[in-house]
């Protein structure tokens, strides 16, 4: 997945520098640019809280072997 998403910045990095030297940089060419940087940015956001909630559970599945080992 960080691989997809380097690619993606990439190509938008790359996109904007062509538009920019190539022309001035348009309503269209300043949405492409903008969604892109959007769904980055909330696919990390997204990928975060699943991480978030998946630490949660192997510290719960923690305390709970710990309960177990003691008893």
């Amino acid at each position: 997945m960080p691989a997809i998403r380097l690619y993606i910045f990439a190509l938008t990095l790359l996109f904007l520098v062509l538009v920019i030297a190539t022309r001035s940089l348009g309503m269209l060419e300043a949405i492409v640019i903008t969604c892109a940087t959007l769904y980055l940015i909330i696919d990390v956001k997204a990928e975060l809280k699943a991480l978030q909630a998946e630490l949660q559970l192997l510290k719960d599945l923690e305390v709970q072997i710990a309960t177990l080992l003691r008893s």
